[in-house]
This record gives structure tokens, sequence and C-alpha cells, in this order.
């Protein structure tokens, strides 16, 4: 795709911090894994690598780069070692083994781009995991979201919504009441040790304390889905990415969460989950009290010291914080 604008575009927190959205990540680059992973690569694509781009987007630290082939194809690679789990203090390369594992057990028609290949292999005492996808030649959206795109999104949540209600048994997902929702309350608890009691938090407390059944339901929810986990192509197909952290809830779980990056950017997102099937039916204090679960956890992730790997995340965080609170606010009538 030749405009390259997208690149280039940031948002701002309340207090006046940029955040280059499309370079939040710092990431091994191709030249930089072990020589015997690269070969091992180029052996599972089928041609050498004669250039790569590294992913800007994310927060996470593992390889994830387009590769371009010396046959003329291009892929993207993700890569992880040990020696990589142990540098940042967390499994990273178990995530892309998630990874794997679910995309290859979630039916088809969810909009992930399709995986190609995949090994676990022992190179020079490291455990690496080594994943192939099919290059999908698409974009994150534009920051601010602009409305076209906007609409391309929510059309493929709907589309997909069918697919993502059946829930293969064998990957044993959590509910989302466990995976988010459960946390809450000791999320709040630090949240009061560090501001003291007020009538805002007794709000989100019971809020949160409703999620547990409002967010239930039977569909496989992405649960990460914000705009850096989403492409969209020159043709106008929607791509969704990083299926890490999928659960089982209910079905407009993800649609609220991209509709919150929007709000972010001055969009009237209120009349979207007026009108959108996955949400216009959908009792309003349910989307509040999910509203509410996330406010619990920005409040708290952006208190986190600030990883090396990532610069941007808890000012991110932060702005989730910011712009999660002003809707809910509004939403209950409170401004």
């Amino acid at each position: 795709m030749s405009d390259l604008g997208w690149q280039l575009d940031s948002v701002t927190t309340r207090t006046g911090v940029t955040i280059p959205v499309r370079a939040t990540a710092r990431r091994p680059t191709w030249n930089q894994l072990p020589s015997a992973v690269r070969q091992v690569i180029e052996g599972l694509a089928g041609a050498a690598a004669i250039g790569s781009e590294s992913a800007g987007t994310g927060f996470t630290p593992g390889f994830a780069s387009r590769l371009d082939l010396a046959d003329g194809r291009r892929i993207f690679v993700k890569a992880a070692s040990s020696a990589d789990d142990t540098l940042h203090g967390w499994p990273l390369s178990d995530a892309y083994r998630e990874e794997v594992r679910k995309l290859t057990a979630l039916p088809p028609g969810i909009g992930a781009p399709p995986l190609l290949w995949h090994r676990d292999v022992h190179i020079d005492g490291l455990r690496w995991v080594i994943v192939g996808f099919q290059y999908v030649d698409a974009t994150p959206p534009r920051r601010p979201w602009r409305p076209a795109q906007l609409r391309l999104v929510l059309d493929k949540l709907a589309e997909t919504a069918a697919a993502l209600t059946a829930v293969p048994a064998e990957l044993g997902l959590e509910p989302v009441a466990a995976e988010l929702v459960g946390g809450a309350v000791e999320r709040l608890a630090e949240v009061r040790q560090l501001q003291g009691d007020n009538p805002w938090l007794a709000t989100i407390q019971a809020l949160c304390e409703e999620a547990r059944g409002r967010t239930a339901g039977s569909s496989v929810v992405h649960l990460d889905l914000r705009d850096d986990n989403i492409l969209i192509g020159s043709d106008g197909e929607v791509w969704f990415v990083d299926w890490n952290w999928p659960a089982v809830g209910a079905p407009w779980i993800d649609l609220v969460c991209v509709l919150l990056s929007a709000r972010g950017d001055g969009i009237g997102v209120d009349a979207l989950l007026a009108e959108h099937p996955l949400t216009r039916e959908v009792d309003h204090r349910s989307i509040d009290s999910l509203l509410a679960v996330l406010w619990s956890f920005w409040a708290v992730a952006k208190t986190r010291p600030v990883p090396e790997h990532s610069p941007h995340l808890r000012d991110h965080q932060q702005w989730y914080l910011d712009v999660t609170e002003e809707w809910l606010r509004d939403r209950l009538g409170e401004r």
C-alpha cells in the first residue's frame, strides 16, 4: 500500500503527552535474530529473505516482521525464545504458542490472517517458537479514526459474529468473567489505597459487581481488539490479528472495545451502538458495566513501572482510562 501516513499517526493524553500509536513496540529486527534462527525461518518459508519490515504497533517485544522473499512472495513471521522470556520477565514465547493453539482450533471466518506454519524448536540451547502467517496487504486504521474505516470495521464485526458463536471445546476458553471481570474487586481495592474512597469508585464497584452476569455469553471474544490489532486492506477487507487472549462472553464486547478509541478520537459512538446489530438490543447498563470493568483495569495498569521494551504503554493506558471515564460519566449523566 502506497500511503504510509498511518505510520506517523498519534494521539495525545489529556496532560499533553503524545503517543505515536504506530511506533509503540521495540522489537528485534530480522538482522538481529541469530543466523541459525533466520536459516530455520527461510527453510520454512521456502525462500531466502531479501527484505523485512518490523511491526511498530503493539506493546510486546517479540519478533514480528514482514519478510520479502526472493521468489517474490511476502509472509509475516513471529518468533520468540526462552531467552526473551528471561529478558522481559514474562512468558512471551508461550504467548505465541497460545496464539498458535487458538488459531489452529478457532473456526474459519473470524477475520484472522491464515496461519501458514509453526515450529517449536531448540536452537543453540534455546527453545524457540516460530510462526508464519499469510501476509495481508493491509495497514492499521488511521488515527484519529476516519468514519469510513470505522464503518468497515463495524461491518466486519457484524459479519464475523456468527462464526464466533462456535466455541471449540478443546480450547478450554475461560469466560470473560474470569479473564477480565474477576479481578475488578481487587483492582478497585488497590485504587482506593492510592486515591482514597469517593462516590465515583462506589459507582464503578456497583457496576463491576453486575458485570459478571451482564458480560456473560457463549461467543468467542477476542478481548484485546484495539485499532493496533486491526488491519484494513486497500480493497476494504478487514483483518483481526493477535488472537492470544480470547475468552467466552457476550458477542458485543469487542465492538465496545473498538469504539472506545473512536470515542476518544471525537466520534459520536452512542449512535453507532444504538444501530449496530450486536448492540442495538443490549441493555445500556450492561455496556456501562463493561466500561466500569475496563476502567478498573486501566486505573491499576497505568500505575505499574514502564517496561523498557514498551515506553509508551503506561501513557496509552492513561489515555484509555481518561476516555473510558469520560464516556461512562456521560452515559451515567454525571457530566
